[in-house]
């Protein structure tokens, strides 16, 4: 399981466009966007891989300027007293 935190930064005229075609990807949930165009966002996913694949789609949404790392958690989906073999 993937969690991530992330400010995606746009310009205030695209805000619309971009909090859609964000929250359109699997995973994802924008919490707010200010009137400067800052968005908060979480991506919630099965792995690290389809989380990446995840922040890879933001840079190719039309609109956004930067986004922003802000937090991340991993952990494997392994039982109470399970381990990798």
């Amino acid at each position: 399981m993937s969690i991530t935190g992330l400010i995606i930064h746009t310009a205030p005229k695209n805000a619309a466009s971009v909090q859609q075609a964000v929250e359109a990807l699997e995973g994802t949930e924008v919490h707010k966007v200010t009137h400067d165009g800052r968005m908060i966002v979480t991506v919630d996913n099965e792995d690290d891989g389809k989380a990446t694949q995840t922040f890879d789609a933001f840079r190719s949404i039309a609109g956004v300027l930067s986004t922003s790392l802000v937090y991340t958690h991993f952990e494997d989906d392994y039982g109470v007293g399970e381990h990798q073999s």
